[in-house]
């Protein structure tokens, strides 16, 4: 039964339950449409409220307008905003663009001023990847006491919540951005930081689920869809936590393109096995040129219990997403979008935080385990200004140890090195058929050669690698590179980030300086780049 139940397609989630505003997290559903008032903000026909206006796309610009287009119904929206903030009017929308969300400061007649997240297709599952969003806020908030803007209301259903499109709405987070303020910042108030986020992240380790997947109310979900218990202790339930349940992966990889509508196995899962399984079968069944792998044991099951616990954790702790208070020592008062949080083995979900991961030069020498960076051997005859600049790069990797040290050593010290071995098949999975198949062949061919540390002498390798298939991958991985080297330095010139992304104002340059660029490279060149890449070597070009 349950495996039936796995395959239901997400579509269906719409007829799970009928329109339903909720307020404060409440059960009870509110009438936000009594009280009708015109809108004093910005008019409807506006249709910039509704489209992506933060940049464009190079290439395939058309799919990813597409998906980041949103028509709502703007009155409708402020009458809510008004039912939740004690009848004041809104004056205001001012429009915060992310990769998956709109975000609206609003600003009320009161002197009150609340967020609005409009949902945008791109984002997610439709209904899945609100509600669960709204049930991960409101657990981390109210359970693990974690900074997060309170819900005011929300709904997960477009078709049928007068606003047209899924939203939530919240309070403004206090404190400013980190991203504000960082740069400004001495060594001894960026270890605040790390310190600050350190003890809020420790509260999501507190606790552990009994399976991995996304967390909901129950009433957002079938009981068919839902894991037996909460808590991998079930003594620690209590009425504040009956209301929640892991169900399905509201996880965007499977659901993103044509996933959407598969026969998936998407959760929720009772270990760290199953969940690979099901992504690694995921993606063969999409690609549909592979059969189903033979596994003749788990890797997995020799993975320190520690790193297998299933933890909630943020999914993209940058800077933006980050608030600190200046007055209080820097200290962390809000972490917004938890869009996309799950509760998965701790071995994947906790790796190094973008806010403080060191990028710049030398970032792949920064040792493992408890040996710390060190200055370069020839500081001592570098000139005052080089060495100014080796000291502050040699801070920021320390910044990164830091964190790694007091958060990460505790849960990654069993696997070792085996950690990014286990880690890279995994997440190199999802992208194969943006990225290519090389990535995912090359973890595999990692695992292939550690096998003896990950299993037991008697269990054989699953996969079959012999001598020419690796010299094969080896030769071709030198000439990809070489290929991927060019484009990268093409991207960094011209500002572009994933997918082609510019910005509005130097779209128009970029994209003349490109054509030109292609029209002037070599030949012999472009004859290379075919051997090494048939007919596909040059991606700034639509493809759908």
């Amino acid at each position: 039964m349950k495996s039936c139940v796995r395959q239901l397609a997400p579509a269906r989630f719409a007829a799970v339950r009928g329109f339903q505003v909720r307020r404060s997290f409440a059960t009870a559903s509110i009438q936000p449409y009594t009280t009708p008032r015109p809108p004093i903000g910005v008019p409807e026909s506006d249709e910039s409220l509704f489209s992506y206006t933060s940049g464009r796309w190079l290439y395939n610009e058309s799919q990813q307008m597409a998906q980041r287009y949103t028509k709502f119904n703007v009155a409708a929206l402020n009458r809510v905003i008004s039912t939740v903030c004690d009848g004041a009017s809104v004056v205001c929308m001012e429009k915060k663009e992310g990769v998956f969300n709109k975000s609206f400061i609003v600003t009320l007649t009161n002197g009150r001023s609340v967020v609005a997240r409009i949902k945008n297709p791109v984002a997610g599952p439709e209904h899945l990847c609100t509600a669960s969003g709204v049930a991960t806020m409101d657990f981390t908030r109210n359970i693990l006491g974690v900074p997060v803007p309170k819900v005011l209301a929300w709904s997960s259903q477009a078709a049928t919540n007068g606003v047209g499109a899924e939203f939530i709405i919240m309070e403004c987070a206090p404190g400013v951005q980190l991203s504000t303020v960082w740069s400004k910042l001495g060594a001894r108030e960026r270890k605040n930081v790390v310190n600050s986020v350190i003890s809020v992240e420790q509260r999501l380790l507190e606790v552990q689920f009994s399976h991995y997947g996304s967390l909901y109310y129950k009433s957002d979900i079938p009981n068919a869809w839902q894991a037996p218990q909460l808590f991998a202790d079930r003594s620690r339930e209590d009425t504040a936590t009956a209301k929640f349940c892991i169900g399905p992966s509201a996880d965007r990889t499977f659901h993103e393109d044509e996933r959407a509508d598969m026969a998936l196995d998407r959760g929720p899962w009772t270990d760290a096995g199953d969940y690979l399984r099901a992504a690694a079968l995921r993606e063969e069944a999409w690609i549909a040129s592979h059969a189903r792998p033979h596994m003749h044991d788990d890797p997995f099951r020799a993975v320190d219990e520690k790193a297998l616990s299933s933890i909630i954790w943020h999914p993209d702790l940058n800077m933006g997403n980050i608030f600190v208070s200046p007055e209080d020592g820097y200290k962390v008062v809000s972490i917004i979008d938890w869009q996309g949080a799950w509760a998965g083995p701790a071995f994947l979900q906790m790796d190094t935080p973008a806010f403080v991961q060191y990028t710049g030069p030398g970032a792949s020498l920064i040792p493992s385990g408890l040996s710390f960076p060190e200055l370069p051997n020839t500081y001592e005859e570098m000139s005052p200004e080089q060495q100014a600049v080796a000291q502050r790069q040699h801070k920021d990797k320390m910044l990164q140890k830091l964190y790694e040290i007091k958060q990460l050593l505790p849960y990654h010290a069993g696997l070792g090195s085996r950690r990014s071995t286990l880690t890279l098949p995994v997440r190199s999975a999802g992208r194969t058929w943006k990225d290519g198949i090389l990535p995912l062949q090359l973890a595999l061919l990692n695992v292939a050669a550690q096998w003896p540390s990950l299993s037991t002498p008697d269990t054989p390798c699953p996969l079959r690698i012999t001598r020419a298939d690796a010299e094969g991958l080896a030769a071709e991985t030198r000439a990809v590179r070489a290929v991927a080297c060019i484009l990268d330095d093409l991207r960094h010139t011209f500002g572009m980030r994933l997918y082609g992304w510019v910005s509005s104002a130097d779209y128009g340059k970029t994209r003349r300086l490109l054509e030109g660029t292609m029209s002037v490279i070599d030949d012999g060149l472009r004859r290379e780049m075919d051997d090494v890449l048939p007919g596909g070597w040059w991606p700034f070009k639509d493809t759908v």
